[in-house]
């Protein structure tokens, strides 16, 4: 039986996308018969709990975290850790041991804070021959890695194939740019239903898992525009928002408004909607597989350039940083019916971006290279 262990963390820090992309892939592998176990550290907001309930999960200590606010950059990643990166090794061995666990054949790590010192003391810590292989997943391009294979499901234009140049080994394959998207089932199969957007009725809005700086609200209360009250508006609230209270005071005030919880997927709210308010990060991959013209909101730093060179290539439609006033532009761009119909448009350019076989192609590669 194929063995592969995944890396990854969540917390209201991190955000949940990290984990939710790692759990999609490692359905599509268990379904082929691979045995899964996730290492994943104890923090607030994680998602271990979540997980335990498909698979084994060890956790890993939890670490008093340094404070992130001042923080950027590598210091914010190494911060997202908890520990060293030899600690955070030393954890992870610690923890299969303990479970007994005898080795594995793909180690699969998607975490900011990790980098070649990590995969290294891994490789040789595990100590079964051959060495398991090792899918890295990544889009800051920003460090090196020792892996055999490197998924990044992120656009960047031009740079998209020259982004990891010198970062990897010669040999390792590089699964680059949204083709490779770490969708659920569900895409794939109505990739090629949906209908092209033409006219706007309904919104979707949703900014992740934890949403922090409140962008939710912000978007319900452009929406409360006299002009647009007659749009019917699906909001969507993550399992770690900390502002539940003061959006269901909003969506309470707004007609044609409904709030969702945590949902298993998306796909049902992107392909009734005609239009999405919400962040970059792993959703964007969702709403363009079906087609949902998007206007985008970066999050944090690593969605920037992503989201610039999605809306310079006329995929979405770029509003700018969280902290910016992006809000006061959606009623203009929705009351402006010449800008509105360039933003519909983006329907039938963004269903090119991908078709929502990403997982089954990866587990493919990782399955047949054993």
């Amino acid at each position: 039986m194929t063995t592969i262990l995944f890396r990854c963390d969540a917390s209201f820090h991190i955000g949940s996308g990290h984990v939710m992309r790692c759990r999609t892939l490692a359905r599509e592998l268990r379904r082929r018969g691979a045995e899964i176990t996730f290492l994943c550290r104890r923090q607030p907001g994680d998602l271990i709990e979540l997980l335990e309930q498909e698979f084994q999960v060890l956790s890993l200590p939890e670490q008093q975290l340094a404070s992130c606010e001042e923080l950027a950059g590598r210091d914010l990643y190494a911060a997202w850790l908890g520990c060293s990166q030899q600690q955070d090794a030393s954890d992870c061995l610690a923890a299969l041991e303990h479970a007994r666990s005898s080795g594995a054949n793909w180690l699969v790590v998607d975490h900011y804070g990790l980098d070649a010192s990590w995969e290294g003391a891994m490789r040789e810590g595990l100590g079964s021959e051959p060495p398991p292989q090792l899918l890295v997943i990544d889009d800051l391009a920003d460090r090196s890695h020792i892996c055999d294979l490197l998924l990044d499901q992120n656009f960047f234009g031009e740079a998209t194939e020259r982004r990891y140049q010198g970062l990897v080994p010669q040999q390792c394959r590089q699964l680059l740019g949204p083709h490779y998207a770490l969708l659920g089932p569900e895409y794939a199969l109505m990739h090629p239903l949906v209908p092209p957007r033409t006219e706007l009725r309904r919104v979707l809005v949703f900014f992740g898992g934890v949403d922090p700086d409140n962008c939710t609200g912000e978007a319900i209360k452009a929406l409360m525009a006299p002009e647009l009250a007659h749009l019917a508006v699906d909001v969507v609230l993550g399992l770690q928002c900390p502002h539940r209270q003061v959006v269901e005071t909003l969506v309470a005030k707004r007609p044609h408004t409904t709030l969702h919880g945590p949902q298993p997927s998306l796909a049902g709210l992107i392909a009734r909607a005609d239009l999405a308010i919400g962040a970059g990060g792993a959703t964007t991959w969702e709403r363009a597989c079906l087609g949902l013209p998007s206007l985008v909101v970066s999050t944090a730093s690593n969605q920037e350039l992503v989201a610039y060179e999605l809306s310079k290539n006329e995929y979405i439609e770029y509003m700018g940083e969280s902290t910016g006033i992006w809000n006061s532009l959606i009623a203009k761009i929705l009351l402006d019916q010449t800008y509105l119909n360039q933003v519909l448009n983006m329907s039938a350019s963004s269903l090119s971006l991908s078709s929502g076989n990403g997982p089954a192609l990866i587990s493919s590669i990782l399955c047949s290279s054993l």
